[in-house]
């Protein structure tokens, strides 16, 4: 009877171990399938990613013709053919008054986009970047996806989305949030102001700025909107 228990005891350990061995063949199966993916999914993203030197290069084009315009280098004919390039807020921007630029990717697909931006000082002495022209690289070309301005203002928050503050009169006062990637923004919900009743009176939206497809809100509601955090942007450079 002992002689049976013990045979009992290594045939139960046997097959433990074979299945232990097993477990870990597919364990390590796993891991090799698991690391193959990852490392296929990296190239991937880097054969469609552009190549640094390259951006950088396209973005250098752009960052003289910034530094040319600052400076009055550019004549009036050059001006007015980088209105297609260029915000023509940014060419008004006062001498005194510092602009930036850094090349961060926002939406993380490899591609570093070119912003250019003030800082906004507020009452507390707290400086938030306010965009004045934003740039990604597509098929072999800079695209110029933000022209924003003094009255068309655009901030680049934490979570990678684009607030925006526009007006398009006294009655006319929107907020606007955007998602973005691939130098597309979309919109994700808006408030603005309208006089359509007789009054100025605060709408939400979904569709866009000062679209019919509205619901009435409150300022306080939009106030709440639009606070948000702003992005760090590393990097920057004084053109």
């Amino acid at each position: 009877m002992k002689k049976l228990r013990r045979n009992a005891l290594i045939i139960m350990c046997a097959a433990g171990m074979a299945l232990t061995a097993s477990c870990a063949a597919k364990v390590d199966e796993t891991v090799e399938q698991t690391e193959e993916e990852s490392v296929a999914e990296t190239t991937a993203a880097l054969e469609t990613a552009a190549p640094a030197s390259e951006v950088s290069i396209a973005y250098e084009g752009i960052i003289d013709t910034l530094r040319a315009v600052r400076s009055g280098d550019a004549d009036d004919d050059a001006i007015l053919d980088l209105t297609a390039v260029l915000s023509p807020d940014f060419m008004s921007v006062p001498e005194d008054e510092s602009v930036y630029y850094t090349m961060i990717d926002i939406d993380g697909n490899g591609v570093d986009e070119l912003l250019v931006y003030t800082r906004q000082i507020g009452v507390d002495g707290s400086e938030t970047p306010v965009i004045y022209d934003a740039y990604t690289y597509s098929d072999g070309e800079p695209v110029h996806f933000i022209e924003g301005g003094v009255r068309n203002s655009y901030y680049l928050a934490s979570d990678g989305t684009f607030y925006n503050v526009g007006s398009s009169g006294a009655a006319y006062t929107g907020f606007a949030n955007y998602s973005y990637a691939d130098g597309e923004l979309t919109l994700t919900d808006c408030y603005f102001t309208d006089d359509s009743t007789g009054e100025v009176c605060w709408y939400q939206s979904s569709v866009g700025l000062w679209s019919d497809d509205k619901t009435e809100a409150t300022e306080e509601e939009a106030m709440a909107f639009f606070e948000f955090e702003a992005m760090f942007i590393p990097n920057e450079l004084e053109i």
